[in-house]
This record gives C-alpha cells, sequence and structure tokens, in this order.
C-alpha cells in the first residue's frame, strides 16, 4: 500500500466516524438512506471516500446495503431484538463457563473497558458508552477462543447499537449499568464462573426488557422504530 492509498483510507475513516457520530446522535434515523453524492459533497470529499466510509460502517452493522434500495440507516424489529439476545446467550454464558483460566491481558482488557464505561457515562457520552459497553461484552466472547467466533460476534452486537444508545440516554439511572459490570469482571477474575453466568444472564435479561420496553414506548408514540 502506497502513501496514497493510505491517506483515502484515513479521510474515508474520518468521513465514516462524523457519519457515526451523526447516526448514533439520532440525526440520521433508522431507515434513513443515505446517498453517496450529497454525503460527500457535504463532508467535501470524493464518491469514493464516501463509499469506503459507507463500508465502513456497513461492517459495524450501523448501516445496511439492499440491492434495489441501495444503503439506509439499519433498523431492527422486535423479533430481532428477541433472536440477538438469544444468540448473546448462546453466545456469552458458555463463554464466561469456559474461562477456567482467563489470560491476564482479557482480564486487563475487561477491566478498562468498564472504567471507559464508567468514564462515558459520567460524561453523558451515550454512544461512546454504548461503544464500552458492547465491547465489554465482546471480550467476553474471546474466551471460547475463536477469532472467527469474535469478528462475527462484534458484528452481531453492531446491529444493536442505535438501540442502546437511545435506552442509554432514556435510561432513569445510567450509572447503574456500571455495577453489574463491575460485578461481571469481578467475579470473573476471581473465578466465581457459575455466579458470573448467573449474573451474566440475568443482565442480559435486563437489558433485552430495557430495549424492548423503549421500542415499544416509540411506537406507541407514533415514531419510527429507534434501533
Amino acid at each position: 500500500m502506497d502513501r496514497a492509498q493510505i491517506n483515502r483510507v484515513s479521510v474515508a475513516d474520518q468521513a465514516a466516524a462524523l457519519l457515526r457520530e451523526r447516526i448514533l446522535e439520532g440525526e440520521f434515523h433508522p431507515g434513513t438512506p443515505l446517498l453517496e453524492l450529497p454525503l460527500a459533497s457535504s463532508l467535501g470529499v470524493s464518491r469514493n471516500t464516501m463509499r469506503e466510509a459507507l463500508r465502513i460502517l456497513s461492517l459495524e452493522g450501523l448501516l445496511k446495503r439492499d440491492l434495489h434500495r441501495g444503503v439506509a440507516v439499519s433498523q431492527i424489529s422486535l423479533e430481532d431484538v428477541k433472536e440477538i439476545y438469544q444468540l448473546r446467550r448462546i453466545l456469552e454464558l458458555p463463554a464466561v463457563l469456559s474461562a477456567q483460566k482467563p489470560g491476564l491481558d482479557l482480564l486487563r482488557e475487561l477491566e478498562t473497558a468498564v472504567g471507559a464505561y464508567d468514564q462515558a457515562v459520567k460524561k453523558r457520552d451515550w454512544a461512546r458508552a454504548v461503544n464500552h459497553d458492547l465491547n465489554f461484552h465482546a471480550l467476553l466472547v474471546r474466551f471460547h477462543g475463536s477469532k472467527r467466533l469474535s469478528a462475527f460476534y462484534k458484528n452481531v452486537l453492531g446491529e444493536l447499537r442505535i438501540g442502546m444508545v437511545l435506552v442509554d440516554r432514556s435510561h432513569d439511572n445510567p450509572g447503574g449499568l456500571i455495577p453489574i459490570h463491575r460485578k461481571l469482571y469481578r467475579l470473573l477474575s476471581t473465578g466465581k464462573l457459575k455466579q458470573c453466568a448467573a449474573a451474566l444472564g440475568q443482565h442480559l435479561d435486563d437489558s433485552e426488557s430495557r430495549l424492548t420496553r423503549v421500542m415499544n414506548e416509540q411506537a406507541a408514540k407514533g415514531l419510527r422504530s429507534p434501533q
């Protein structure tokens, strides 16, 4: 890769970052189509750069590509939420139970993720908070020891990102989400795997319930489903 290619990738990453922020802040609602040319013009980048930025966000799960309708902000249904949380239980709970000898590096990453999550919540930076929250759960799946599974799971979690930002933003006590993550880390690091799995299962149940409730409330207000 030559210097010109590196620069183009860098600009695409910056464009993706700006679009990511606008999506997660609610400027682009779920289902909103994103057109390459207008977006490229508004950000002052080439169409090819914008195409790469949209590809990056598609890989993260924030955008969906349709053969006929192009690219649009992702939206998921209540049935999608149910399916994703079933998958989360299938992957996260066995991962925790298999962590007989967790590596110190991975434990440090988990601890760092909790600390970063805490700081983001205190700053009311919901997009960043959700990133650290989902990163914590993605790290748990690494106990399976499969790089392919970990990559797949990050994409699955990406589908929830917009909805989780809305949940955290509307939560009556977002700081209350931090202790459960600290508890999961503590139980995991001290080898209390069954207790950790039980706490994690309850946490996933609570998370699914919150997201479902918020989606139902938004639907009742006559708004587009805010996933």
